[in-house]
C-alpha cells in the first residue's frame, strides 16, 4: 500500500507542476488528473493510518490536517490559473507544501518504501 501511496504522490506532484505551467486551456485536464491522485492517496492513506497512528499519533493528525490543506491549496492554484490570476509565487508555495506533506509521510513511515 505504501508503494501505491508513494507512486501516486509523485504522479500528483508531476501532474500538478505540469498543470500549473501549461497553457490555461490544458489546466482542466491536469486538474482532473490531480483529483484522481487525491482519491487514490486518500484511500491508501486511510489504510496506512492505523500503522502510523500506533507509532506517532500526533504527527499522524498533523499530516492529515496538512494534507487536507494542501489539497485545498492545489485546488485554489488551479482555480487562479483558470481565472488568469495565477502567479509563480503560488506555484512555489504549492510545490513546497506538497513536498512537506511527502516528507511528513516518509517520516511517519520511517523512510519506507524509499529507504
Amino acid at each position: 500500500m505504501s508503494w501505491l501511496h508513494l507512486i501516486f504522490g509523485i504522479i500528483l506532484l508531476v501532474s500538478m507542476i505540469i498543470g500549473l505551467v501549461s497553457p490555461a486551456q490544458k489546466t482542466k485536464i491536469w486538474a482532473m488528473v490531480t483529483r484522481v491522485c487525491y482519491l487514490v492517496l486518500i484511500v491508501s492513506g486511510i489504510f496506512m493510518t492505523k500503522y502510523a497512528w500506533s507509532e506517532k499519533p500526533v504527527l499522524t493528525v498533523v499530516k492529515i490536517i496538512v494534507a487536507i490543506l494542501v489539497i485545498g491549496l492545489i485546488e485554489m492554484a488551479f482555480g487562479k490559473k483558470t481565472k488568469g490570476q495565477f502567479s509563480i509565487g503560488i506555484m512555489w508555495m504549492v510545490i513546497v507544501m506538497v513536498l512537506v506533506v511527502g516528507g511528513l509521510g516518509l517520516w511517519l513511515s520511517g523512510g519506507y518504501p524509499v529507504i
